[in-house]
């Protein structure tokens, strides 16, 4: 897919309004984060972010407005508390939840009777809603999983190829997502935000109650409940500690690191952490909006340093600072450490290069388990069965969108090789698939993270494909490529099957 990268002139966004208008994708800037939008009363049209992010499909959508009188088609009723929200937050970054009209479709809602309804402020999308003409749904613009973009070159990274159009509107000054509240019942809210639950509170007047987590097979109502979000490809800890517990912890990682500090905190640190760590401060500990706003770039920072493993600091279990906790915590997997206790065992941790033994069973994972996992799992056992070698493979996703199919690109590039995987169906990953497997291979540094952040007690097990043999980079996602990207992916994947034949070979 050819992506246009559109600039906010009224002519741009007038091309990008046409896009949607016609059941297309645009990445457009809000002062949250960056947005990946369709036409929310276009079915066909909601499905295609699903596709372009990887989006698991019981993660509902956030319906994004212009004028209050649009709620007229999305939502049934709107109760009197959401009016006074709406006067005080609107626009801006709230979103509330209310029950939806029989217009929005289970596609926006992942099959709930309640929808997600917002009204940004940022200049550029409140043109874009108005000249489109149609409310539209929209989630972060990253791929499922990674720290939402707040800028243009974020967007390009994660979204050139899979969306029709990307806007160009600069930096979003808040820096993370907006606060959801559910006022379809008892006031919930569901995910914090730059309006912190004081100030719903003092307008509400009454105490609200917050969730932040569901139950395993519970439906959430709002996103950023169930799933892992906002984690680089850089594994994230928070650390605790001393000064100097943290310096002597960071300075004696062997990985490349990195470490995310405050200011306050900036002058003696580059003192005494080594040179080759990579230093980012969120700014000031006086300054939550700031924090905010730095947050999930410098996450993004950090993998553009090239580092494997960041280290974060405690956030204040505050009000005004909840917003940043919870996307820093989330991204962590909510792993805190101790720092002189996480020093010593990194001192004796084992290597991966050591000695495996009784390997029969190898998952490999990706994301959709629609590309480079089923051409893994058909190259691995057409070579296993040549080699005479009593292991099998099989493969899964992260998040498998229902109803979907091995690619046909996946399918031709393999049959080249003689390969026949046209009867693959997806799997979505869970707890026993990783639980039977000896040994899991991801294709990505960040599908590592994310089964480690999600299965903490099986992390033993998990590696990427390229670490487990030796290698350093991830295998590229071909997705929206044409066969030529899914030949050369398969050229990549082949090579590193042939090492992994030959590491257990020798350990046979």
């Amino acid at each position: 897919m050819e992506t246009k990268l559109l600039s906010n002139s009224e002519n741009d966004l007038n091309i990008a309004a046409e896009i949607i208008r016609s059941g297309g994708t645009v990445v457009f800037p809000t002062e949250t984060v960056y947005g990946l939008g369709a036409d929310a009363l276009n079915p066909d049209a909601v499905k295609k972010i699903f596709t372009a992010k990887g989006r698991p499909a019981d993660n509902p959508l956030i319906v994004h407005i212009y004028d209050v009188k649009q709620l007229n088609e999305i939502v049934s009723e709107v109760p009197e508390s959401a009016k006074k929200l709406m006067d005080k937050f609107w626009p801006g970054p709230l979103t509330i939840i209310l029950k939806k009209s029989n217009k929005i479709r289970n596609e926006v809602t992942a099959g709930l009777d309640t929808v997600g309804v917002r009204m940004p402020v940022q200049s550029e999308a409140k043109r874009l809603l108005e000249l489109s003409g149609v409310p539209i749904a929209a989630p972060s613009a990253n791929l499922s999983g990674k720290p939402s973009p707040t800028a243009f070159a974020h967007c390009v990274d994660d979204m050139n190829g899979r969306v029709d159009a990307i806007i160009d509107g600069g930096d979003c000054n808040v820096g993370i997502e907006s606060t959801v509240i559910d006022l379809s019942g008892e006031p919930i809210i569901y995910r914090p935000g730059d309006v912190t639950t004081e100030q719903i509170e003092q307008i509400l007047n009454c105490k609200v109650k917050t969730v932040s987590e569901v139950k395993e097979n519970e439906k959430p109502k709002s996103p950023g409940l169930k799933y892992k979000h906002y984690s680089p490809k850089a594994e994230v800890i928070i650390i605790k500690g001393s000064v100097e517990e943290v310096v002597n912890c960071v300075n004696g990682q062997k990985d490349r690191c990195g470490i995310l500090i405050f200011d306050e905190f900036s002058s003696e640190l580059n003192k005494k952490i080594s040179p080759n760590i990579e230093i980012i401060s969120l700014g000031s500990m006086k300054s939550p909006k700031e924090a905010a706003s730095s947050l999930f770039k410098a996450l993004r920072e950090m993998d553009n340093r090239g580092v494997k493993r960041v280290f974060a600091p405690e956030i204040p279990s505050t009000d005004k600072w909840s917003g940043v906790r919870n996307r820093l915590y989330r991204a962590a997997g909510n792993r805190i450490v101790d720092a002189k206790n996480y020093f010593e065992k990194s001192k004796n941790h084992s290597d991966i290069k050591s000695e495996i033994k009784d390997i029969h069973n190898i998952l490999f994972v990706c994301t959709g388990n629609t590309c480079r996992s089923p051409m893994a799992e058909g190259i691995f056992n057409s070579m296993a069965e040549n080699e005479n070698l009593n292991v099998r493979a099989s493969s899964a996703g992260i998040y498998v969108f229902p109803g979907s199919k091995v690619s046909k690109n996946s399918v031709d590039a393999l049959s080249v090789e003689n390969i026949d995987i046209s009867k693959h169906q997806p799997k979505q990953l869970d707890f026993q698939l990783i639980s039977d497997a000896d040994l899991v291979l991801t294709m990505s540094s960040s599908h590592k993270s994310a089964i480690i952040n999600e299965f903490p007690d099986l992390k033993d097990k998990v590696y990427t494909i390229a670490e487990f043999v030796g290698e350093k980079s991830d295998v590229s996602d071909p997705f929206g490529g044409d066969l030529n990207l899914y030949k050369s992916c398969m050229i990549d994947i082949k090579s590193l099957i042939e090492k992994l034949i030959l590491r257990i070979k020798a350990n046979e």
